[in-house]
């Protein structure tokens, strides 16, 4: 008898990524297709997979990510140290994610003009190191709702990277 076990499937452009109700994933397809970078890390505890285009981030129970696909949101490199623990969601974009994490701060990794570099294109990065509950995203752009009722945005300026001309209202 076969076993049906699989509570979630995702999908990118041309993969998809498997939750089973163990917590291990399954991939398979072109870009995200292949997760052998990160087997060992798709095992057990994951709880909510995330995609963008060609890539592919999971969020494990002990609030790590694991990062696969293309470069763009699949390699996760600069931040890894950041993404080892208190992750609690992930946001998507076209070409990159964004994490927040318990002690309200936001990491994001992926194309660095679309989302991936909370300093681009102003320096408001320094903004998102706490007091962040919520982020939303566009395709190419990310912002974020702080405590304080402010709002800081990163990404390409013509998708809402760029929030300068009615900074008055949301800072």
């Amino acid at each position: 008898v076969p076993s049906h076990d699989m509570v979630a499937v995702y999908s990118t452009s041309s993969a998809f990524a498997a939750l089973k109700t163990n917590g291990s994933v399954v991939t398979w397809g072109g870009s995200g297709g292949n997760s052998s970078s990160v087997s060992a890390s798709l095992t057990s505890g994951v709880i909510a997979i995330y995609n963008a285009e060609s890539a592919f981030a999971a969020l494990k129970t002990n609030g790590s990510v694991a990062t696969w696909g293309s470069s763009n949101g699949g390699d996760s490199s600069s931040v890894s140290g950041s993404l080892t623990s208190g992750v609690v969601a992930i946001f998507s974009a076209l070409y990159s994610f964004a994490a927040l994490k318990n002690n309200g701060s936001v990491v994001a990794w992926g194309d660095s003009a679309y989302g991936g570099d909370i300093n681009y294109p102003s320096s408001n990065g320094s903004n998102l190191n706490s007091g962040v509950v919520a982020i939303y995203s566009t395709l190419y752009a990310f912002a974020a709702l702080k405590s304080n009722g402010s709002v800081i945005t990163w990404g390409y300026p013509d998708y809402g990277g760029n929030s300068s001309s009615v900074s008055a209202s949301v800072s």
